[in-house]
């Protein structure tokens, strides 16, 4: 699990901008399903709470270890 610092830097580094997975999350996602997901994350304590569930960590994992040129083993 991330622990809070790992968290933040998640944060301040999809406030940076740039093409994060996010974005190109929602350029897959049906228009409702991103508005919904727009709202939880301009939401800071609703998406502290989405990325603290153990889905959201084995997700972000895999996006990290992905970026990082590693398998995900």
């Amino acid at each position: 699990m991330m622990d809070q610092h790992q968290i933040d830097e998640l944060l301040n580094k999809a406030r940076q901008g740039g093409a994060s997975p996010v974005e190109q999350l929602m350029k897959n996602l049906k228009p409702e399903d991103a508005k919904r997901l727009n709202a939880v994350l301009a939401d800071e304590q609703a998406t502290r709470q989405l990325l603290s569930t153990p889905q959201a960590q084995a997700l972000l994992k895999k996006i990290v270890e992905s970026q990082n040129g590693q398998s995900g083993k």
